[in-house]
């Protein structure tokens, strides 16, 4: 399985920084689209056993950019991350490793409970 890198509202010159760095990477990296916000990550992430006949209406999909990595070890993150940081591309705060229970989530679910644990972070920051 190659490691992939999914990106939520990177279609801009970010994007196509990180699209860069993940060729020269050898990661593959896919841009997940506003109609599939309310499909299983699971199904997004090609997981077999996923449909996409399982999905949530989505009304107000989110605008904030997100990632997801499917695939990563510690070390790749990691070394992903510091390649991401000497490149300059800016942050971007929602990220997560694909897991075993947010497989089961939409996208819109996984990017509410960033989104809280962003909101905490920057509260304890303070």
């Amino acid at each position: 399985m190659k490691p992939t890198v999914y990106l939520y509202n990177l279609r801009n010159e970010k994007g196509q920084q990180i699209e860069i760095l993940c060729l020269t990477s050898n990661i593959a990296c896919r841009h997940v689209y506003a109609n599939d916000y309310g499909k299983r990550i699971g199904y997004i992430a090609e997981i077999e056993g996923y449909s996409a006949e399982d999905k949530t209406a989505v009304t107000n999909p989110f605008t904030d950019e997100m990632l997801i990595f499917k695939g990563f070890d510690q070390e790749l993150l990691t070394n992903f991350l510091a390649m991401y940081r000497a490149a300059g591309i800016a942050t971007i705060p929602l990220k997560a490793g694909l897991t075993p229970t947010n497989v089961n989530w939409t996208s819109v679910e996984l990017h509410a409970e960033l989104h809280q644990e962003h909101q905490e972070f920057l509260k304890q920051k303070q």
